[in-house]
């Protein structure tokens, strides 16, 4: 699982970092609260970009609840080529008929301003058209879109599921990526994680100057820094199945030359 990913485009932003807080507490002269905001409530995860599968290192989850009569918005991603860390991150939105505008405040005095028009949302889609402006202390850095994004709502919560002691091994259709050697991961409540090798028969393990994770949905992102080697190393998962112990996860990756492959990790709780 902790295989380096192929990290690609910070155009990731476009929808990662965009997720809503109504301005106003007060929506009496604003309708698009009551009909907009209404159908976004729920958590929503990111499937594809432009009709394209989007790959798990490029994903966001968004959740949307409220507060009195304004609209609450947090959104989770992790991206290592923007250094964007975000678990639960709350942003501010204005909402005015079907367009959204949304600004996120970033890591490193980086922020993003989202205008999202012709925005729906049909039953457990929404979807939009979006463009980002990436702005560092105050000046503009870098701009994408327009992009079609379509986000899929998902009742998973797997935050506590992750927690323990796990035996890992993975498959894939690529072979190059396919390993039964064993493995083991630790995850604590307190959102830092352990990484261990089989050295001798002994579970041994790593020496990292940090190691924190996150779950949000079926979004399951962990980054880490082994000691001395000064680089900053991410996975994002998706988590497809719980039950009796065993968890499944799969991440999707796409090549330099556009062809797709994935790996799939099965995890056995050791210990709570």
């Amino acid at each position: 699982m902790r295989k380096m990913l192929n990290w690609v485009m910070a155009a990731t932003l476009v929808c990662g970092a965009t997720v809503f807080t109504a301005c106003t507490s007060d929506n009496d002269d604003n309708p698009a609260i009551d009909g907009l905001a209404e159908k976004v409530m729920g958590k929503w995860i990111h499937t594809d970009t432009d009709g394209e599968a989007v790959t798990t290192d490029m994903k966001s989850v968004y959740t949307f609840t409220k507060n009195g009569s304004a609209l609450k918005g947090f959104y989770s991603m992790s991206m290592t080529e923007s250094g964007v860390w975000a678990y639960n991150q709350e942003t501010d939105v204005t909402i005015s008929g079907n367009a959204i505008t949304m600004t996120s405040r970033l890591a490193d005095g980086q922020s993003s301003v989202v205008e999202l028009t012709d925005v729906t949302v049909s039953g457990d889609d929404l979807r939009f058209t979006a463009k980002t402006t990436l702005t560092k202390d105050g000046q503009v850095t870098v701009t994408y879109g327009p992009r079609q994004e379509h986000f899929t709502k998902t009742e998973a919560d797997y935050t506590k599921t992750v927690i323990g002691l796990w035996d890992i091994y993975f498959t894939s259709d690529d072979p190059e990526h396919e390993s039964l050697e064993p493995y083991r991961e630790e995850y604590r409540a307190d959102g830092t994680c352990s990484f261990y090798d089989l050295i001798d028969g002994q579970w041994v393990e790593e020496e990292t100057t940090y190691s924190e994770y996150f779950a949000d949905g079926p979004l399951f992102c962990f980054r880490w820094q082994k000691r001395d080697a000064g680089i900053d190393r991410r996975e994002n998962w998706e988590i497809v199945s719980y039950e009796d112990g065993k968890m499944v996860s799969k991440a999707l990756h796409r090549r330099a030359d556009g062809t797709t492959y994935t790996i799939t990790a099965y995890l056995t709780k050791v210990k709570n």
